[in-house]
């Protein structure tokens, strides 16, 4: 049997509290010196191998002079890390939630991306992320941030050795002309040239399908139990109980989607010819 893993809520509070100690210019030493706790234990809340309680969170917070709403965050994700989900509404909320998937696409072995309005980030081109951004009514002030983000979570495909990257394209996606036609036309052209790599299988789920599942991403971690994210316009979810995860697992739009094969001929096929 798979063993647990952290949850997404103490997935992501490790990461804080990591980055507040690396903010303090603080060794893990001389943390475990301040509050008498050993290195190991230090080292494993930074890791979530080991939960942390909200008293301990708050220990570590005031050693890093961490305060107001990020002490607030913080300690409510060391409440709530046993949740069986984590919804987020809210900008500060979806950032984080944001970091600790692309946390989860590093360890991934096999991500698999079902999208149904726009490509999948980790396919998109900059210019494509831009207008799916500004239609998305990103404020302007965010979009490079964004635009960075995307560009270094797009990193984990170009690794030496990749997880096994699945995406289910709904074929509307491939028709709607996000940033126009010239934008289109080169996106497509990069999910042809990604969908020959041997670690990414593009499947277009054809209009003659009917209706399929709807946009979601599912993370697997080989001996660890698998995670799904849902994303939409406001609000964000991560699942990680194995009753609400095992629907996802067993999708049934493989079965109605085209081979990978026949789905990088569609969409060459779409391509318009150079002027």
């Amino acid at each position: 049997m798979p063993k647990p893993k952290p949850s997404p809520r103490a997935r992501a509070l490790a990461e804080g509290l990591r980055l507040a100690r690396k903010s303090s210019r603080l060794a893990m030493t001389e943390v475990a010196d301040k509050l008498a706790w050993s290195q190991s234990t230090i080292s494993r809340i930074e890791t979530g191998l080991r939960p942390a309680s909200a008293e301990e969170v708050s220990a570590l917070l005031a050693v890093y002079q961490v305060t107001g709403a990020r002490r607030d965050a913080l300690i409510g994700l060391a409440r709530d890390a046993d949740r069986p989900s984590w919804l987020e509404t809210g900008d500060a909320g979806l950032a984080c939630q944001r970091k600790t998937l692309a946390l989860y696409e590093l360890d991934a072995t096999r991500i698999v991306a079902s999208c149904v309005a726009s490509l999948p980030v980790l396919l998109q081109t900059p210019s494509y992320a831009r207008a799916s951004l500004v239609a998305a009514d990103v404020p302007a002030g965010e979009i490079e941030a964004r635009l960075e983000s995307r560009r270094e979570r797009q990193k984990v495909l170009d690794r030496k050795n990749p997880p096994k990257f699945v995406a289910y394209l709904d074929e509307g996606v491939l028709h709607r002309q996000v940033g126009g036609s010239h934008v289109m036309a080169n996106q497509l052209r990069h999910l042809v040239a990604l969908g020959r790599r041997p670690a990414v299988d593009l499947r277009v789920v054809p209009f003659t399908a009917g209706g399929h599942p709807g946009a979601h991403v599912l993370l697997e971690f080989g001996d660890d139990r698998p995670v799904v994210y849902l994303d939409q316009r406001r609000c964000g979810v991560f699942l990680h109980r194995p009753g609400d995860v095992d629907p996802y697992l067993q999708s049934t739009v493989d079965a109605r989607a085209l081979d990978p094969a026949r789905s990088v001929r569609l969409i060459e096929s779409l391509i318009p010819p150079a002027p």
